[in-house]
């Protein structure tokens, strides 16, 4: 497995107006996906404590309300001594509504500073490395 697919259903609050998602709502469901990644990968996101250095979000084309859910898939693009890299996209069928690049950093909640990967960590994200 290298690209996780989730589920991803629009909520009436994310929407506008104008029935398009609120720009900001596409970092909510970028992290939803990125933690059913993580989970997906034998990591309880709640031990795993990672923080968000980056994250660039392109927007193509709107992203409506209906019933039917978009996937967002997500997949790891680089795997560095204290972080690694993740791409995502929003998608409805062939279709790319968004795309967005993360940098996440592995930390240790005692010094409040990053820590280097563990082997087990750096194995578990180079088995699903997609270049």
């Amino acid at each position: 497995m290298s690209r996780h697919q989730y589920d991803c259903r629009v909520r009436f609050s994310d929407v506008d107006i104008y029935g398009h998602v609120n720009n900001v709502k596409y970092f909510e469901y970028y992290q939803e996906a990125r933690l059913a990644f993580l989970t997906s990968l034998g990591r309880d996101e709640r031990n795993l404590m990672l923080v968000v250095a980056r994250v660039n979000v392109d927007y193509k084309r709107p992203i409506l309300f209906r019933p039917a859910s978009y996937v967002v898939e997500s997949w790891v693009t680089r795997v560095g001594n204290s972080s690694f890299g993740m791409k995502s996209e929003i998608r409805d069928g062939g279709q790319v509504l968004s795309r967005a690049e993360t940098v996440l950093v592995t930390w240790d909640i005692e010094t409040q500073k990053s820590r280097p990967l563990t082997d087990q960590e750096r194995t578990i994200l180079t088995d699903v490395l997609e270049v």
